[in-house]
């Protein structure tokens, strides 16, 4: 999954968070990540998805951001809370600082 989404997308960020991250899924849980990349800039929120839903398992649930809004979100209680939990698959825009 991440190779075609760095094809479509070019850097990418992807954080895995909720169940799955924190070790408590089960038989209904989803997968839930979170896609960070610049392309998303030029998309409409609400349309974001659709540029890689074709990419995506039918199990995961993605939440696409761009850089700047995903610093943003992690600096918000809420936000801190997901990264907190969260497991990161790959960094290539340096949002996470370590």
């Amino acid at each position: 999954m991440i190779d075609p989404l760095k094809d479509r997308l070019g850097k990418v960020t992807v954080i895995l968070y909720g169940s799955y991250a924190r070790g408590d899924f089960n038989l209904w849980s989803d997968i839930d990540i979170i896609v960070i990349s610049e392309h998303f800039s030029k998309i409409k929120p609400l349309d974001r998805i659709n540029k890689i839903l074709d990419i995506l398992p039918p199990n995961v649930e993605a939440i696409c951001l761009t850089p700047k809004e995903a610093r943003n979100f992690f600096k918000k209680p809420w936000g801190h809370k997901i990264l907190k939990e969260a497991k990161i698959i790959i960094d290539e825009n340096r949002i996470i600082e370590k």
